[in-house]
């Protein structure tokens, strides 16, 4: 009997993780075109804080697509001499376009 309530326990607690985890995804879907919006309005009033803070979170939103992240970089290219503030931004960008640009193993390649 005690084996069944266990196993009902850590049947919840795994529903629970994987709804939350569920539900995240869900909101990062939803966030991506408002953070990509006020980032770029951020670009255009020249912005600092704005273009570091909505730059992070969309470096962090899973749904980033390539030519996003391509704008990105560019804007901090451009603006990095002059603000330090973006140094970091700049290094998560860089290791992001990195993690974009692997090579992925497939069955019959050297890498698998």
């Amino acid at each position: 009997m005690i084996l069944f309530y266990s196993l009902g326990i850590i049947s919840l607690i795994v529903i629970g993780i994987y709804y939350f985890i569920w539900k995240d995804k869900l909101n990062d879907k939803k966030r991506l075109e408002y953070d990509w919006q006020k980032f770029l309005m951020s670009v255009s009033e020249n912005d600092i804080k704005g273009i570091a803070a909505f730059g992070d979170k969309l470096l962090w939103n899973n749904y980033l697509q390539g030519e996003q992240l391509n704008k990105i970089i560019h804007v901090v290219k451009t603006k990095i001499s002059d603000f330090p503030e973006l140094i970091k931004l700049e290094e998560n960008a860089r290791n992001k376009k990195l993690h974009y640009d692997r090579s992925l193993p497939y069955l019959g390649s050297t890498l698998y």
